[in-house]
């Protein structure tokens, strides 16, 4: 007797909220790139009541469920295309009618939301408007701002929960305008920051000191832990990491322990994310060590989803932490409900939910990271694992620690590349040592919250903790050694991006499925890349520019030549700032090549003649040159230098101070003569 032929279902029919996934993000997409901002809101809920009231009607009235299934999919998608317009939309604080944004020139009382972070010149205040000023009454507002008070003798004496009264001296957050720097006021907009002030501590004023029986209860169980591990880890940097790494707070983390991490491509360690609740649960685990029977399995996982729940959100609720509680959710309501789990399926609608309530979570390179790396696991991991067969535990544990590593990497590393310019080469070892290291710190952190009540249990733990975190960044540094200097400039754009996800997965597709069709399709793939990377190189080899870039408080200038780059004039006051400046044009450019810098005072860079006037010069004489750049401190005279020069445009950089730029800015506005002030409209590059 024949069969009935078998339909072996693609991963969308397994997972189906893969495909509602997709004309949601599509909206988020169209709201942030403002693509259809014209339509009116009211139009797009209707819209969306119209749509998911037809689709439903396919399931009531019979005579449409023969109808073309291509209808109701295009009202269901059409629907949800909307729906994440919309939400966007309304998690948008700038279209909040209290917004404080509407009215910036007025006081505002404003709470601090978290501990003040000590900068070089100044203290960041993330502040939270509760009220604006309007006709001299205080009117509700709502909204969040950084405010820089400028540093001075004193002591910081606002905390996390102080009510002050701020000036009104809001800025629009920018960016400072150097070539392909990272684009700060869209990161800061996608989370509702809109604006910042600089200001003296003293035109701050306080109104109410915090609270803390009123905080809520997650925030103080926070604070509670913070201070435990404060008292108890002696060591600044080992404490900062501790404290970021279990309690989601970056406040003291050291920067340059952040970059070794991240170059060692175990930077993932610090974020709160599945390995945190993996060994929070295998805590809980080992603490219900008597319930042994499996039949007993969903009694631990039924006392674990609150407690978990409670240290995400205590944890400041990261997109990284909910996704993980999240999976851990349906992962333990499968468990309880005996239920089959799809991790495929799972994994798309946890980032379905997630997207739901923040919908700008989909542009954050962590929820990506996180998001791509989980599904590497679920689809590689198997198939990687099969590669050896251990017998011993210890081997298997070691054994399954590299799987993880290579399973998550063949996903992960193009985007790591896209977004951070880096790949550790030694990404095997680096990751199971910091599998390692990372499951006993955490266990160790527990601890000493844990033991808190016996202080000298709690100071021994944290002085091994101490000692542990040394050796660790020990070996990072040893690590981080070990990678060439060009794998710290590698570049790949959006659309190399894409061709290189079409690389792996027909490469992947053959060697799994046996698909000639697949390795078809990377191979094509492959040779498409390559002609990117020809032409990439080809324009870099050929290429010419002139930089004066925004540096703080004194010029930096560089020529670009090739793959060369020579530094006429730099800003040595702050190395620092300098290098987070110029970095990303050099590795973009990639010339991170230095060249010896000229002597000379004027070039012709792509046919223009640009000339740096390193000192004043008062004469008859004339000498026309395209470009001028002020490269000198003195009195503001754009009308002899034009007379002079005749430039096309003045180039006025950060030696000069703020008052001073404006005096030029008035001038030459009045004489009608070009100028570009560096410190307001960004870098000059030709």
């Amino acid at each position: 007797m024949k069969r009935w032929p078998l339909h072996k279902a693609y991963f969308w029919e397994t997972a189906p909220f893969f495909r509602l996934l997709l004309p949601f993000a599509a909206g988020v997409i169209c709201y942030d790139r403002g693509w259809l901002s014209g339509i009116p809101m009211t139009l797009v809920v209707l819209t969306i009541i119209i749509t998911f009231i037809a689709y439903a009607s396919f399931f009531f009235i019979p005579k449409l469920k023969t109808a073309n299934p291509l209808f109701s999919f295009a009202l269901l998608y059409t629907g949800l295309f909307f729906s994440g317009l919309s939400l966007s939309a309304i998690s948008d604080m700038r279209n909040d009618p209290r917004w404080f944004g509407n009215n910036i020139h007025s006081e505002s009382l404003a709470r601090i939301t978290d501990a003040p972070t000590e900068k070089e010149h100044s203290w960041k205040v993330p502040v939270s408007i509760l009220n604006t000023v309007q006709n001299g009454k205080p009117v509700p507002a709502s909204g969040n701002a950084f405010v820089y008070l400028y540093k001075d003798n004193a002591p910081m004496l606002l905390h996390k929960g102080d009510t002050v009264w701020l000036p009104a001296n809001w800025q629009p957050i920018k960016n400072a305008g150097n070539p392909f720097e990272f684009d700060y006021a869209t990161y800061c907009r996608r989370n509702n920051l809109g604006y910042q002030q600089s200001t003296s501590p003293y035109a701050v004023r306080l109104y109410a000191t915090a609270d803390l029986d009123k905080a809520p209860v997650l925030e103080r169980a926070h604070d509670w832990c913070m201070q435990q591990l404060d008292k108890n880890i002696t060591d600044p940097k080992t404490r900062g990491l501790i404290q970021a790494m279990l309690l989601g707070d970056e406040v003291n983390l050291d920067e340059d322990l952040r970059q070794s991490y991240s170059e060692t491509g175990i930077i993932h360690i610090i974020a709160i994310s599945g390995g945190n609740v993996a060994i929070f649960f295998f805590v809980i685990s080992w603490l219900l060590w008597w319930l042994r029977d499996r039949k007993h399995l969903w009694i631990k996982y039924a006392i674990a989803l609150p407690l978990v729940w409670f240290y995400v959100m205590m944890a400041g609720a990261p997109p990284s932490a909910i996704r993980a509680a999240i999976m851990f959710s349906l992962l333990a309501g499968g468990i309880m409900l005996q239920k089959n789990n799809n991790s495929l399926n799972q994994l798309f609608a946890t980032a379905f939910l997630l997207l739901c309530a923040q919908p700008m979570w989909l542009f954050s390179a962590g929820f990506q990271l996180s998001f791509v790396a989980v599904l590497s696991l679920i689809l590689f991991y198997k198939a990687v694992y099969k590669w050896a067969s251990p017998t011993n535990k210890i081997t298997k544990a070691l054994w399954s620690t590299i799987v993880a590593s290579i399973s998550a990497e063949v996903l992960v590393a193009p985007l790591v590349i896209y977004y951070f310019h880096t790949f550790p080469l030694l990404f095997i070892v680096s990751n199971v040592l910091a599998y390692l290291f990372m499951s006993l710190a955490l266990v160790l952190g527990i601890a000493i919250i844990a033991l808190s009540f016996v202080p000298a249990v709690a100071k021994a733990i944290g002085i091994a903790t101490v000692y542990i975190v040394t050796v660790f960044d020990k070996i990072v540094t040893a690590l981080q050694g070990c990678n060439p200097v060009s794998f710290h400039f590698l570049t790949l754009s959006g659309a190399e991006l894409v061709i290189t996800y079409f690389i792996i997965t027909g490469i992947v597709l053959f060697l799994l499925k046996k698909q000639k069709r697949s390795l078809l399709l990377g191979l094509s793939a492959a040779c498409l890349l390559l002609v990117f990377f020809c032409h990439d190189q080809w324009t870099r080899l050929h290429q010419q520019h002139f930089v004066v870039y925004n540096t703080g408080k004194a010029n930096h200038i560089e020529i670009i030549s090739g793959t060369n780059y020579s530094v006429l004039y730099a800003d040595t006051a702050n190395t620092k700032k300098t290098d987070y400046a110029v970095k990303p044009a050099h590795t973009y450019w990639q010339a991170w090549n230095k060249a010896t810098g000229s002597q000379n005072e004027i070039f012709s860079i792509n046919g223009k003649t640009i000339l740096l006037l390193n000192e004043d010069i008062n004469t008859a004489a004339t000498f026309p040159v395209d470009y001028l750049v002020v490269n000198y401190t003195g009195d503001p005279d754009p009308v002899r230098l034009q007379r002079i020069f005749t430039p096309s445009c003045i180039i006025i950089g950060n030696n000069y101070s703020r008052r001073q730029q404006a005096d030029w800015a008035e001038i030459a506005a009045t004489n009608h003569i070009p100028i570009h002030i560096i410190a307001e409209q960004g870098a000059f590059i030709r």
